[in-house]
Parts: structure tokens; C-alpha cells; sequence
């Protein structure tokens, strides 16, 4: 049986507090569905995710942002690889685990999940 949804590590690019996010299997595509409301502490369960998870990679209808700063989409981090809130109304995104900053470009090809189901 495929799984249906997937737990990543994420960080918040304002507050640099790292959640969960839950991604939902929507057809072929894998959407971002919430993030955990409160930071994990450093090094806690979130502090990584080797289950590969390959995409492509969206949006859920109901997803409201996250929690930390009401960013409406997340980018992959060209810096460290993880996983982090951005806005999508700008062109460049700042990491809030590592500090990397860049224009955001191309599209996720995969994921390290912390578990599936």
C-alpha cells in the first residue's frame, strides 16, 4: 500500500523554530497540509529525516500558512537542504535553520521524511 502522508522536519525563515510539517498524497502530488503551531526544541525529534520522499511537490487547499510568520508557501534550502517557510510573493528566501539566503528557483524534486503512513 503507497503511503498517504509524510512528516518533515521544517523551519520557520522568521523565528528559526523548527516544526513539523504534514504533507498529504493528492493524486501524484504530495501537498503541504499544516505545521506544527510550536517550536521543537534544538536537536528534539525533529532534528532530522532520512525517509526519501520523492514528488512532485504542492500546496494544500487548506493550508493557512505557517504558524510562525503566516508564510504561504515553503522552498528547499540550496544551503542546508531542509525545509522552510517562505513567501512567495518575493523572489529571494532566507534560511531560518542555516542562514543561506538566495533567489528561489526550479521545484522539489524530493524530501527526507521523518516517518510515513
Amino acid at each position: 500500500m503507497a503511503h498517504q502522508s509524510a512528516w518533515v522536519r521544517f523551519t520557520c525563515s522568521t523565528d528559526g523554530g523548527a516544526r513539523v510539517a504534514t504533507f498529504r498524497k493528492s493524486g501524484a502530488q504530495w501537498q503541504l497540509a499544516a505545521v506544527s503551531d510550536q517550536p521543537d526544541a534544538p536537536g528534539g525529534p525533529v532534528a532530522a529525516g532520512s525517509l526519501d520522499v520523492a514528488g512532485p511537490f504542492g500546496i494544500a487547499p487548506e493550508y493557512r500558512g505557517c504558524p510562525g510568520c503566516g508564510n504561504d508557501s515553503f522552498v528547499r534550502c540550496g544551503g542546508c537542504g531542509g525545509l522552510g517557510c517562505w513567501r512567495s510573493a518575493k523572489a529571494y528566501f532566507s534560511c531560518g535553520a542555516c542562514g543561506n539566503e538566495g533567489e528561489v528557483s526550479g521545484s522539489i524534486e524530493s524530501i527526507g521524511a521523518l516517518d510515513t503512513g
